[in-house]
Protein backbone atom coordinates (compact mmCIF):
# COMPACT_ATOMS: atom_id res chain seq x y z
CA UNK A 1 0.00 0.00 0.00
CA UNK A 2 2.93 2.44 0.72
CA UNK A 3 4.72 1.65 -2.45
CA UNK A 4 1.23 2.67 -4.44
CA UNK A 5 1.31 5.66 -2.48
CA UNK A 6 4.85 6.89 -3.43
CA UNK A 7 4.51 5.64 -6.77
CA UNK A 8 1.36 7.80 -7.43
CA UNK A 9 2.91 11.24 -5.41
CA UNK A 10 6.18 10.88 -7.00
CA UNK A 11 3.90 11.02 -10.34
CA UNK A 12 1.87 13.76 -9.52
CA UNK A 13 5.15 15.87 -8.58
CA UNK A 14 7.00 14.44 -11.93
CA UNK A 15 3.35 16.09 -13.83
CA UNK A 16 3.89 19.63 -12.04
CA UNK A 17 6.94 20.30 -12.61
CA UNK A 18 6.23 19.68 -15.98
CA UNK A 19 3.88 22.03 -16.04
CA UNK A 20 5.66 24.82 -13.87
CA UNK A 21 8.44 24.45 -16.72
CA UNK A 22 6.24 24.27 -19.80
CA UNK A 23 3.10 25.48 -18.42
CA UNK A 24 1.30 22.95 -20.91
CA UNK A 25 -0.87 20.47 -20.77
CA UNK A 26 1.28 16.87 -20.80
CA UNK A 27 1.33 15.17 -23.88
CA UNK A 28 0.23 11.28 -23.66
CA UNK A 29 3.63 10.20 -24.15
CA UNK A 30 4.95 12.54 -21.46
CA UNK A 31 2.44 11.23 -18.77
CA UNK A 32 3.45 7.48 -19.98
CA UNK A 33 6.92 8.10 -19.35
CA UNK A 34 6.24 10.02 -15.85
CA UNK A 35 4.43 6.90 -15.04
CA UNK A 36 6.83 4.33 -15.77
CA UNK A 37 9.87 6.39 -14.47
CA UNK A 38 7.40 6.61 -10.83
CA UNK A 39 7.01 3.11 -10.66
CA UNK A 40 10.39 2.47 -11.52
CA UNK A 41 12.10 5.04 -9.82
CA UNK A 42 9.78 3.90 -6.46
CA UNK A 43 10.71 0.21 -6.96
CA UNK A 44 14.56 0.64 -7.19
CA UNK A 45 14.61 3.33 -3.76
CA UNK A 46 12.44 1.05 -1.84
CA UNK A 47 13.96 -2.53 -3.06
CA UNK A 48 17.32 -1.04 -3.28
CA UNK A 49 16.93 0.71 0.74
CA UNK A 50 18.27 3.67 -0.82
CA UNK A 51 17.57 6.95 1.32
CA UNK A 52 14.60 9.50 -0.22
CA UNK A 53 17.26 11.77 -1.99
CA UNK A 54 17.45 9.18 -4.86
CA UNK A 55 14.16 9.11 -5.56
CA UNK A 56 15.02 13.01 -6.20
CA UNK A 57 17.58 12.21 -8.76
CA UNK A 58 15.51 9.77 -10.14
CA UNK A 59 12.32 12.31 -10.68
CA UNK A 60 14.68 14.59 -12.03
CA UNK A 61 16.26 11.90 -15.12
CA UNK A 62 12.22 11.23 -15.77
CA UNK A 63 11.76 15.16 -16.40
CA UNK A 64 14.37 15.44 -18.44
CA UNK A 65 13.57 12.64 -20.58
CA UNK A 66 9.92 13.98 -20.94
CA UNK A 67 11.41 17.48 -21.76
CA UNK A 68 13.28 15.94 -24.61
CA UNK A 69 9.84 15.91 -25.92
CA UNK A 70 9.31 19.23 -26.28
CA UNK A 71 11.10 20.66 -29.43
CA UNK A 72 11.65 24.31 -27.95
CA UNK A 73 12.64 23.58 -24.44
CA UNK A 74 16.35 24.96 -22.64
CA UNK A 75 17.97 21.30 -21.66
CA UNK A 76 20.69 23.63 -19.33
CA UNK A 77 17.64 26.22 -17.99
CA UNK A 78 15.20 22.64 -17.99
CA UNK A 79 17.87 21.02 -15.74
CA UNK A 80 18.37 23.87 -13.23
CA UNK A 81 14.94 24.43 -12.80
CA UNK A 82 14.39 20.34 -12.57
CA UNK A 83 17.09 20.35 -9.33
CA UNK A 84 15.92 23.43 -8.10
CA UNK A 85 12.52 22.01 -8.12
CA UNK A 86 13.34 18.39 -6.53
CA UNK A 87 15.19 19.99 -3.83
CA UNK A 88 12.49 22.10 -2.80
CA UNK A 89 9.59 19.42 -2.84
CA UNK A 90 12.53 17.24 -0.59
CA UNK A 91 13.12 20.08 1.82
CA UNK A 92 9.60 20.38 2.35
CA UNK A 93 9.03 16.63 2.75
CA UNK A 94 11.55 16.55 4.94
CA UNK A 95 10.28 19.45 7.42
CA UNK A 96 7.02 18.47 6.93
CA UNK A 97 8.03 14.64 8.45
CA UNK A 98 10.45 16.02 10.87
CA UNK A 99 7.53 18.67 12.33
CA UNK A 100 4.24 15.99 12.68
CA UNK A 101 7.16 13.44 14.46
CA UNK A 102 7.81 16.32 16.75
CA UNK A 103 4.58 17.78 16.87
CA UNK A 104 2.88 14.14 18.12
CA UNK A 105 5.84 12.48 18.96
CA UNK A 106 5.27 9.99 16.71
CA UNK A 107 8.59 8.70 14.59
CA UNK A 108 6.20 6.89 12.40
CA UNK A 109 5.76 10.24 10.43
CA UNK A 110 9.80 10.19 9.40
CA UNK A 111 9.02 6.63 8.48
CA UNK A 112 8.36 5.65 4.44
CA UNK A 113 7.18 2.81 4.82
CA UNK A 114 4.16 3.54 6.96
CA UNK A 115 1.29 4.94 5.97
CA UNK A 116 1.49 8.04 8.54
CA UNK A 117 4.85 8.18 6.15
CA UNK A 118 3.58 9.10 3.40
CA UNK A 119 1.86 12.03 4.67
CA UNK A 120 4.26 14.12 4.55
CA UNK A 121 4.96 13.61 0.44
CA UNK A 122 0.82 14.27 0.48
CA UNK A 123 1.19 17.50 2.08
CA UNK A 124 3.75 18.68 -0.20
CA UNK A 125 1.81 17.69 -3.36
CA UNK A 126 -0.95 19.67 -2.16
CA UNK A 127 0.77 22.95 -1.46
CA UNK A 128 2.07 22.05 -5.47
CA UNK A 129 -1.32 21.17 -6.59
CA UNK A 130 -2.50 24.76 -5.12
CA UNK A 131 0.09 26.72 -6.78
CA UNK A 132 -0.48 24.92 -10.36
CA UNK A 133 -4.27 25.86 -10.02
CA UNK A 134 -3.28 29.80 -9.06
CA UNK A 135 -1.03 29.67 -12.06
CA UNK A 136 -3.51 28.44 -14.31
CA UNK A 137 -6.29 30.75 -12.96
CA UNK A 138 -4.19 33.33 -14.58
CA UNK A 139 -2.06 34.65 -11.65
CA UNK A 140 1.87 33.93 -11.74
CA UNK A 141 3.61 33.00 -8.86
CA UNK A 142 6.58 35.20 -8.06
CA UNK A 143 10.05 34.76 -8.03
CA UNK A 144 9.97 36.30 -4.54
CA UNK A 145 6.99 34.09 -3.04
CA UNK A 146 9.73 31.20 -4.04
CA UNK A 147 12.68 32.70 -2.60
CA UNK A 148 10.84 33.51 0.59
CA UNK A 149 9.84 29.48 0.58
CA UNK A 150 13.48 29.06 0.29
CA UNK A 151 14.56 31.40 2.99
CA UNK A 152 11.28 30.16 5.71
CA UNK A 153 12.36 26.41 4.81
CA UNK A 154 16.23 27.04 5.90
CA UNK A 155 15.34 28.81 9.36
CA UNK A 156 12.48 25.90 9.55
CA UNK A 157 15.36 23.05 9.59
CA UNK A 158 17.45 24.83 12.10
CA UNK A 159 14.74 24.08 15.20
CA UNK A 160 14.52 20.81 13.57
CA UNK A 161 18.32 19.81 14.69
CA UNK A 162 19.46 18.64 18.19
CA UNK A 163 20.44 20.67 20.73
CA UNK A 164 24.21 19.33 19.16
CA UNK A 165 25.33 21.27 16.30
CA UNK A 166 22.74 20.12 13.42
CA UNK A 167 21.76 17.02 15.30
CA UNK A 168 22.07 13.98 12.53
CA UNK A 169 23.94 14.10 9.17
CA UNK A 170 20.26 13.65 7.63
CA UNK A 171 19.27 17.11 9.38
CA UNK A 172 22.66 19.09 7.99
CA UNK A 173 22.17 17.72 5.08
CA UNK A 174 18.78 19.13 4.10
CA UNK A 175 20.13 22.11 5.81
CA UNK A 176 23.15 22.66 3.40
CA UNK A 177 20.49 21.61 0.48
CA UNK A 178 18.26 24.55 1.48
CA UNK A 179 21.07 26.94 1.22
CA UNK A 180 21.82 25.46 -2.18
CA UNK A 181 18.34 26.04 -3.22
CA UNK A 182 18.57 29.90 -2.50
CA UNK A 183 21.80 29.89 -3.44
CA UNK A 184 20.38 28.67 -6.94
CA UNK A 185 17.77 31.47 -6.93
CA UNK A 186 20.13 34.32 -6.55
CA UNK A 187 21.79 32.95 -9.08
CA UNK A 188 18.79 32.84 -11.65
CA UNK A 189 18.23 35.92 -10.18
CA UNK A 190 21.69 37.53 -11.04
CA UNK A 191 21.00 35.82 -14.56
CA UNK A 192 17.62 37.76 -15.62
CA UNK A 193 19.18 40.86 -14.33
CA UNK A 194 22.45 40.54 -16.25
CA UNK A 195 20.35 39.89 -19.40
CA UNK A 196 17.59 42.50 -18.89
CA UNK A 197 21.15 45.02 -18.37
CA UNK A 198 22.39 43.47 -21.82
CA UNK A 199 19.71 44.24 -23.60
CA UNK A 200 19.22 47.52 -22.24
CA UNK A 201 23.23 48.31 -23.40
CA UNK A 202 22.41 47.18 -26.71
CA UNK A 203 19.43 49.41 -26.60
CA UNK A 204 20.71 52.35 -25.80
CA UNK A 205 23.86 52.01 -28.39
CA UNK A 206 21.05 51.85 -31.09
CA UNK A 207 18.81 54.32 -29.18
CA UNK A 208 21.88 56.96 -29.30
CA UNK A 209 22.36 56.16 -33.38
CA UNK A 210 18.54 56.81 -33.79
CA UNK A 211 18.84 60.28 -31.79
CA UNK A 212 22.23 61.16 -34.04
CA UNK A 213 19.94 60.30 -37.08
CA UNK A 214 17.05 62.23 -35.96
CA UNK A 215 19.26 65.29 -35.42
CA UNK A 216 20.47 65.42 -38.86
CA UNK A 217 17.55 64.54 -39.67
CA UNK A 218 15.75 67.38 -38.43
CA UNK A 219 18.76 69.63 -39.20
CA UNK A 220 18.36 69.24 -43.00
CA UNK A 221 14.67 69.66 -42.73
CA UNK A 222 15.08 72.66 -40.93
CA UNK A 223 17.70 74.05 -43.55
CA UNK A 224 15.59 73.07 -46.29
CA UNK A 225 12.22 74.26 -44.48
CA UNK A 226 13.79 77.82 -44.15
CA UNK A 227 14.52 77.62 -47.55
CA UNK A 228 11.44 76.83 -48.52
CA UNK A 229 9.70 79.40 -46.43
CA UNK A 230 12.05 82.03 -48.11
CA UNK A 231 11.35 81.28 -51.63
CA UNK A 232 7.39 80.98 -50.40
CA UNK A 233 6.00 83.34 -53.06
CA UNK A 234 7.50 81.63 -56.08
CA UNK A 235 6.05 78.29 -55.29
CA UNK A 236 2.65 79.46 -54.71
CA UNK A 237 2.86 81.42 -58.37
CA UNK A 238 4.42 78.07 -59.83
CA UNK A 239 1.27 75.78 -57.94
CA UNK A 240 -1.11 78.44 -59.04
CA UNK A 241 0.35 79.07 -62.93
CA UNK A 242 0.38 75.03 -63.00
CA UNK A 243 -3.51 74.87 -62.15
CA UNK A 244 -4.66 77.52 -64.04
CA UNK A 245 -3.12 75.60 -66.97
CA UNK A 246 -5.13 72.66 -65.31
CA UNK A 247 -2.05 70.64 -64.92
CA UNK A 248 -2.86 68.68 -61.98
CA UNK A 249 -0.18 66.26 -62.26
CA UNK A 250 2.44 68.47 -62.64
CA UNK A 251 1.15 70.86 -59.41
CA UNK A 252 0.78 67.39 -57.62
CA UNK A 253 4.71 66.88 -58.60
CA UNK A 254 5.91 69.82 -57.27
CA UNK A 255 4.02 69.94 -54.11
CA UNK A 256 5.44 66.65 -53.40
CA UNK A 257 9.34 67.82 -54.18
CA UNK A 258 8.28 70.55 -51.45
CA UNK A 259 7.11 67.72 -48.84
CA UNK A 260 10.31 66.29 -49.67
CA UNK A 261 12.29 67.63 -46.65
CA UNK A 262 9.98 66.70 -43.75
CA UNK A 263 9.22 63.31 -45.05
CA UNK A 264 12.34 61.95 -43.15
CA UNK A 265 11.06 62.49 -39.95
CA UNK A 266 7.06 61.65 -40.45
CA UNK A 267 7.29 58.70 -39.08
CA UNK A 268 9.20 59.16 -35.71
CA UNK A 269 7.31 59.30 -32.80
CA UNK A 270 7.99 62.47 -30.16
CA UNK A 271 6.53 61.27 -26.92
CA UNK A 272 9.06 62.66 -24.60
CA UNK A 273 10.48 59.85 -23.30
CA UNK A 274 13.90 58.54 -25.77
CA UNK A 275 13.52 55.12 -24.53
CA UNK A 276 9.95 55.00 -25.97
CA UNK A 277 10.67 57.18 -29.38
CA UNK A 278 13.84 54.83 -30.53
CA UNK A 279 11.64 51.67 -29.42
CA UNK A 280 8.51 53.14 -31.62
CA UNK A 281 10.64 54.59 -33.77
CA UNK A 282 12.53 51.78 -34.68
CA UNK A 283 10.14 49.26 -35.40
CA UNK A 284 7.89 51.84 -37.69
CA UNK A 285 10.95 51.79 -39.81
CA UNK A 286 11.36 48.09 -39.89
CA UNK A 287 7.88 47.57 -40.39
CA UNK A 288 8.32 50.03 -43.61
CA UNK A 289 10.75 48.00 -44.91
CA UNK A 290 9.19 44.77 -44.62
CA UNK A 291 5.79 45.82 -46.06
CA UNK A 292 3.96 45.53 -42.50
CA UNK A 293 1.36 47.82 -41.73
CA UNK A 294 2.19 50.22 -38.74
CA UNK A 295 -0.55 52.43 -36.83
CA UNK A 296 0.00 54.17 -33.79
CA UNK A 297 -2.24 55.28 -31.01
CA UNK A 298 0.03 56.77 -28.39
CA UNK A 299 -1.02 59.25 -25.02
CA UNK A 300 2.30 58.43 -23.11
CA UNK A 301 2.03 60.28 -19.73
CA UNK A 302 5.13 62.24 -17.97
CA UNK A 303 6.78 62.13 -14.55
CA UNK A 304 5.77 58.48 -14.79
CA UNK A 305 8.06 56.53 -11.72
CA UNK A 306 8.45 53.47 -14.49
CA UNK A 307 12.20 52.72 -14.99
CA UNK A 308 13.44 52.88 -18.67
CA UNK A 309 14.87 49.53 -18.45
CA UNK A 310 11.33 47.96 -17.31
CA UNK A 311 9.53 50.46 -20.18
CA UNK A 312 12.07 48.50 -22.40
CA UNK A 313 11.49 44.87 -21.01
CA UNK A 314 8.03 45.38 -21.62
CA UNK A 315 7.04 47.45 -24.77
CA UNK A 316 10.27 45.93 -26.53
CA UNK A 317 9.01 42.27 -25.97
CA UNK A 318 4.99 42.79 -26.85
CA UNK A 319 6.61 44.53 -30.45
CA UNK A 320 9.00 41.66 -30.47
CA UNK A 321 6.28 39.15 -30.41
CA UNK A 322 3.95 40.72 -32.62
CA UNK A 323 6.47 41.13 -35.29
CA UNK A 324 7.32 37.40 -35.08
CA UNK A 325 4.50 36.30 -35.62
CA UNK A 326 3.51 39.20 -38.13
CA UNK A 327 6.96 38.00 -40.51
CA UNK A 328 5.50 33.83 -40.54
CA UNK A 329 1.90 35.27 -41.89
CA UNK A 330 1.55 34.04 -45.21
CA UNK A 331 -2.38 34.18 -45.09
CA UNK A 332 -3.43 37.54 -44.00
CA UNK A 333 -3.60 39.77 -47.25
CA UNK A 334 -2.86 43.02 -44.67
CA UNK A 335 0.21 42.33 -42.63
CA UNK A 336 -0.39 44.85 -39.41
CA UNK A 337 0.37 45.82 -35.83
CA UNK A 338 -1.44 48.00 -33.91
CA UNK A 339 0.24 49.68 -31.06
CA UNK A 340 -2.03 51.42 -28.41
CA UNK A 341 -0.01 53.27 -25.39
CA UNK A 342 -3.10 55.11 -22.85
CA UNK A 343 -3.03 56.60 -19.73
CA UNK A 344 -6.22 55.63 -17.22
CA UNK A 345 -5.73 57.09 -14.30
CA UNK A 346 -2.38 55.88 -12.40
CA UNK A 347 -2.69 52.81 -14.67
CA UNK A 348 -0.05 52.98 -17.85
CA UNK A 349 -1.37 50.46 -20.74
CA UNK A 350 0.40 48.97 -23.44
CA UNK A 351 -2.17 47.05 -26.10
CA UNK A 352 -0.14 45.29 -29.39
CA UNK A 353 -2.28 43.71 -31.54
CA UNK A 354 -0.94 41.55 -34.73
CA UNK A 355 -2.51 39.67 -37.56
CA UNK A 356 -0.92 36.03 -37.36
CA UNK A 357 -2.03 32.47 -39.27
CA UNK A 358 -1.59 29.48 -38.15
CA UNK A 359 -0.86 28.11 -34.93
CA UNK A 360 1.06 30.10 -32.19
CA UNK A 361 2.75 28.85 -29.15
CA UNK A 362 1.91 30.60 -26.15
CA UNK A 363 3.14 29.88 -22.51
CA UNK A 364 2.07 31.81 -19.72
CA UNK A 365 0.26 33.84 -21.41
CA UNK A 366 3.54 35.17 -23.64
CA UNK A 367 4.43 33.48 -26.85
CA UNK A 368 6.98 31.09 -27.27
CA UNK A 369 10.18 31.43 -29.01
CA UNK A 370 10.65 29.44 -32.26
CA UNK A 371 14.16 30.64 -32.33
CA UNK A 372 16.92 27.78 -32.75
CA UNK A 373 19.17 29.26 -30.38
CA UNK A 374 17.69 28.99 -27.32
CA UNK A 375 20.40 29.54 -24.45
CA UNK A 376 19.62 33.52 -23.96
CA UNK A 377 15.78 33.21 -25.28
CA UNK A 378 13.22 33.14 -23.15
CA UNK A 379 15.34 35.05 -20.65
CA UNK A 380 13.98 38.75 -22.02
CA UNK A 381 10.21 37.38 -21.82
CA UNK A 382 10.41 36.53 -18.45
CA UNK A 383 12.06 40.01 -18.05
CA UNK A 384 9.22 41.26 -19.61
CA UNK A 385 6.56 40.06 -16.69
CA UNK A 386 8.96 40.43 -13.70
CA UNK A 387 8.97 44.09 -15.08
CA UNK A 388 5.43 44.39 -15.41
CA UNK A 389 4.85 42.34 -11.60
CA UNK A 390 7.35 45.51 -10.08
CA UNK A 391 4.32 47.75 -10.97
CA UNK A 392 1.75 45.22 -9.68
CA UNK A 393 1.03 44.78 -13.31
CA UNK A 394 0.19 42.34 -15.60
CA UNK A 395 0.18 40.77 -19.26
CA UNK A 396 -2.65 39.12 -20.71
CA UNK A 397 -3.45 37.75 -24.22
CA UNK A 398 -5.95 37.27 -26.36
CA UNK A 399 -6.32 35.65 -30.16
CA UNK A 400 -9.85 35.83 -32.22
CA UNK A 401 -10.34 36.06 -35.41
CA UNK A 402 -6.90 36.03 -36.93
CA UNK A 403 -5.64 38.70 -34.83
CA UNK A 404 -3.27 38.48 -31.58
CA UNK A 405 -3.18 41.14 -29.09
CA UNK A 406 -1.39 41.29 -25.99
CA UNK A 407 -2.29 43.80 -23.10
CA UNK A 408 0.69 44.86 -20.56
CA UNK A 409 -0.51 47.01 -17.56
CA UNK A 410 1.38 48.75 -15.07
CA UNK A 411 0.44 50.82 -12.01
CA UNK A 412 2.45 54.16 -11.24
Amino acid sequence: MTIISEIIASFIRIILCLFFITREKPSVKKLLIAAAGAVISCLIRNYGSLPFLYLSAFEIIVIMLCLRLSSDTDRRKNLFFSIMYEIGTSIWIFIFSEALARLFGMSVFTDRNTLWGQLPLWLVNIVLITAALIICGGRNITLRTVSFAAVFGIFAIVPLADENTFGDDMTFTYFILSVVLLAGIMVYRLSRQYETEKELAELKERQAELLERDYNVLNKAYSENARTFHDMHNHIGAVRSLLTAEKYDKAIEYLDNLQKPVSGIASTVWTGDETVDYLISSRIAAAENEGIGFETQIEFPKNTDIGGADLCAVLGNLLDNAFDAVRKDDVSENRSIKLTVRRINRMLIIKVANTFSGQLRISDGKLKTTKTDKGLHGWGVESARTAAEKYDGTITTTSENGIFTAVATLYF
